[in-house]
């Protein structure tokens, strides 16, 4: 492990507290999940704290000490104040959950790698950065977090085959299952990657 993320686990140790939806909790360290991540075994495949420690901020494997949820993609508001209303969604956004409806995937296998890989079919009348899509281990008891493929080089009327990581160095082939989200609302927007804006062409 690198001195430079060594010295990030060391610091985290020093951030026992988080603000959720106004109020502070104690942050959930490595072992102490709901979930079974392995922390009698190995160390944190995200982060590398070991059991006992405080997760890196920003980990995927982090829970929420208010909801229960991944604490980088849960609703609650890691504020001092609560979590203002959402608002509407504007005329893109609601072209772009309209356009995601009508993408269909399937998971066809894995890379030498390791990566997971996908068949995206783009039936919209749109290009999107991204396609949100849930992961989950052994029906949800080891693991339940998210993907986001990056769909952008597919245009409507197209299909293309897409790779990802999709935690693969925290389970097997074997143990990965996927599945459609719901659909985004103005209050779950920021978990959806399909708002984010395209990149720019050189």
């Amino acid at each position: 492990m690198k001195k430079e993320w060594t010295k990030c686990i060391a610091d985290a140790q020093q951030k026992a507290t988080c603000l959720k939806n106004g109020k502070e909790y104690f942050r959930i360290k490595f072992g102490d999940e709901k979930d079974d991540w392995g922390a009698d075994n190995q160390a944190c495949g995200d982060c590398g704290a070991v059991k006992g420690e405080y997760h890196v901020p920003g980990c995927d494997v982090e829970s929420c000490p208010e909801c229960g949820g991944q604490m980088i993609g849960c609703e609650c508001s890691p504020s001092k104040k609560a979590k203002k209303p959402a608002k509407p969604f504007s005329k893109r956004e609601l072209a772009i959950v309209e356009a995601r409806k009508l993408f269909k995937w399937r998971h066809i296998g894995f890379a030498a790698n390791g990566d997971s890989v996908f068949e995206v079919s783009n039936n919209s009348q749109m290009v999107l950065p991204y396609l949100s899509i849930g992961v989950q281990g052994n029906g949800g008891s080891k693991l339940i977090g998210g993907a986001w493929l990056n769909v952008s080089a597919i245009s409507p009327g197209h299909s293309g085959k897409v790779d990802h990581q999709c935690y693969k160095e925290l389970m097997s082939p074997e143990e990965h299952e996927f599945f459609d989200t719901s659909d985004p609302n103005p209050e779950t927007r920021d978990r959806f990657w399909e708002f984010k804006r395209l990149p720019k062409s050189k």
